[in-house]
């Protein structure tokens, strides 16, 4: 056990305070065990929560896999929370005009499906006219926060479904900052200055399944690209 608890403090260490833990792969083979018989899974896992408890260490199990007759567990395990800081990461979302960035991050952050006729987008809208178009023209923000075991701390107010950032920056340990760009190419500039001046961690590339990659879409990629931030695509 001392030998594990060793290595969770490196990879926390590593990860800033978070990381990624599968039992069942022995540390020595770097991840390509197939697991362990499901019936020792207890013992291991009893061994793992007490390793926790000494570092110290939250975990939360996120999902079992199953090889046959072997198995293995995957767990976040963080630092506990302190109260005058967290983790945040900046993800930049771009992609072409009406691929639903907007709408996307609007479900996200508030909890509440689309009805269809672009409620959700308007969560994110700061002007007149991009409410009436229904279209990003300007850098807007909205956070996404979480708490030690991965539970989203978004409560928007019952009255006007607004957000209270100060609230959840209070009850999170992880803080996600979604940046939304315009999509439109008379908007350009503005994403561009949404990319160099936000200082995005991630960027998050949304294609429509309806349109596909059109637009500016491959002017984002590339503009993602030329500042080194790593892209994931929705």
């Amino acid at each position: 056990i001392e030998r594990y608890v060793i290595h969770i403090r490196k990879m926390l260490l590593e990860g800033e305070g978070e990381t990624v833990v599968e039992i069942g792969v022995p540390i020595d083979q770097g991840g390509k065990a197939s697991g362990i018989p499901t019936k020792d899974m207890e013992v291991a896992v009893a061994n793992h929560v007490k390793a926790l408890a000494s570092i110290p260490a939250i975990g939360t199990k996120i999902e079992t896999r199953t090889n046959g007759t072997k198995s293995t567990e995957v767990w976040i395990v963080r630092d506990p929370p302190k109260e005058e800081d967290f983790i945040e990461v900046r993800v930049a979302v771009v992609g072409n005009v009406d691929a639903g960035k907007s709408t996307l991050l609007g479900v996200l952050t508030h909890s509440a499906l689309d009805d269809g006729r672009g409620l959700a987008r308007t969560k994110l809208f700061r002007h007149k006219h991009e409410f009436e178009s229904g279209r990003t023209s300007s850098v807007g923000n909205d956070i996404l926060g979480f708490d030690v075991h991965g539970t989203v701390v978004n409560k928007p107010d019952p009255h006007n479904n607004n957000l209270d950032w100060v609230q959840i920056s209070r009850d999170c340990c992880k803080l996600i900052t979604f940046i939304d760009l315009a999509g439109h190419e008379k908007y350009l500039k503005t994403t561009i200055f949404g990319m160099t001046g936000h200082m995005p961690d991630y960027t998050m590339l949304m294609v429509g399944a309806n349109m596909g990659i059109i637009g500016t879409t491959k002017e984002h990629l590339s503009l993602a690209l030329s500042l080194s931030v790593p892209v994931f695509i929705v």
